[in-house]
């Protein structure tokens, strides 16, 4: 039987995991429908550093306490000149997530995950990302139970067979 080697993800950009200065701006109310553009003004909107949920998530960083059904999040990332063909998203979510990329819904998960897995884009997402500043816009779900969403930017090279 041939072994199985797993995916190895390489953050571009920090989590709540990597660092305890990963600041987003968020609104825990339904802010208007143009939040997801890179272009949107946030500056009313809070900031904290991630991760966001409430203590006691199993397998968490919780910085930032979120006790709402929604959470909108944005943050402005640099990725290098050159950028992978194996870009992707990484997310630990509980519940439902949406991943915008420079305004364009890059990649959605529902339910919850325990770690940071990746999450598959949409063809229009893998195009969105761009060498330098992009805009990362997160909204994410929550209906039950414990809560928690931190989102990077990651190298997600293939496991092997």
């Amino acid at each position: 039987m041939p072994e199985y080697f797993p995916s190895v993800i390489k953050p571009l950009v920090s989590t709540a995991a990597d660092s305890a200065n990963t600041e987003w701006s968020y609104t825990l109310s339904k802010p208007a429908d143009d939040w997801s553009k890179p272009e949107f003004d946030d500056s009313a909107w809070k900031r904290g550093p991630a991760g966001f949920g409430t203590r006691g998530t199993p397998n968490t960083k919780v910085r930032t306490e979120w006790m709402t059904d929604d959470i909108w999040l944005r943050r402005t990332v640099v990725l290098p000149d050159s950028i992978p063909a194996t870009i992707g998203i990484t997310s630990h979510h509980d519940e439902d997530v949406e991943v915008y990329v420079n305004g364009i819904l890059a990649a959605t998960a529902t339910g919850f995950n325990g770690d940071y897995e990746p999450i598959p884009l949409t063809a229009e997402g893998k195009s969105a990302f761009k060498p330098g500043e992009n805009v990362i816009a997160v909204h994410c779900r929550q209906s039950g139970g414990g809560q928690y969403i931190d989102v990077s930017i990651s190298d997600i090279q293939p496991g092997k067979k």
